[in-house]
């Protein structure tokens, strides 16, 4: 990785900061997989950083909740069990109502357009031999980044990250993963986050939510990465 051009380095972002930002998008977007192992020598090599920045970027992940350190074999990032993915659903089940209700009263028709297309691109509800769904759309996390609470957005942010990458690990593992219920209530939530009909929104993201928590679990249940995690690992110290 390389600096941008200006030569201004003092006001540059540190480089532990680039290297978290594009650690974390890799694991969110399921780039590098659950259960991955990354090996920090490596890394700083890829990345073109020393070992400062890259364990500064690995150890923020950590308490993150995305990677972990285990002894003798490096880092791992964290496996999708269906525990985890059971917990983060239901705490998202509980705050996203309250997050459309803050996006109706708060944000402008712009954003609001904008968090539609974003949702459409990153899952289409089509076959992805029709439509490829964009892992980078990041639509769960402008949805809190709109809301216009800052105290909400600081606290759900992290949530909404953990939940996109649940979302991209069920788009690349079947690609029937939304179905028409689906597609229906998703409109549903757009056309009634257009409308700034609160009452309508609360019911439709719950739908959504629901739909695709059910599709999640069937995907976690056949997939051969949940079965296969090591448990009882010896943490690193």
């Amino acid at each position: 990785m390389t600096m941008m051009g200006d030569g201004k380095q003092s006001k540059a972002r540190p480089m532990s900061d680039k290297a978290y930002e594009t650690l974390r998008e890799a694991i969110v977007s399921c780039e590098l997989a659950p259960g991955a192992w990354i090996k920090a020598a490596e890394l700083s090599e890829s990345l073109g950083l020393g070992r400062t920045p890259t364990m500064q970027a690995l150890q923020r992940l950590e308490a993150d909740g995305f990677v972990r350190p285990v002894k003798r074999k490096g880092w791992q990032v964290t496996p999708m069990t269906l525990q985890r993915v059971h917990d983060i659903v239901e705490a998202f089940e509980l705050t996203a109502p309250s997050l459309v209700v803050l996006i109706i009263r708060n944000a402008t028709d712009e954003q609001i357009a904008t968090l539609g297309k974003k949702v459409i691109k990153s899952a289409p509800g089509r076959p992805a031999t029709e439509v490829k769904p964009d892992l980078k759309a990041a639509p769960v996390r402008y949805l809190v980044q709109i809301c216009g609470n800052p105290v909400m957005t600081e606290m759900v942010l992290p949530l909404a990250t953990h939940m996109e990458r649940v979302l991209s690990f069920g788009l690349l593992h079947d690609d029937n993963f939304l179905d028409p219920a689906y597609v229906r209530w998703r409109n549903v939530l757009l056309d009634a986050m257009a409308a700034r009909d609160e009452k309508r929104a609360r019911e439709a993201v719950l739908k959504v939510i629901h739909v695709g928590a059910t599709e999640i679990n069937r995907i976690l249940q056949g997939a051969q990465s949940i079965r296969s995690v090591p448990l009882n690992i010896e943490r690193a110290s």
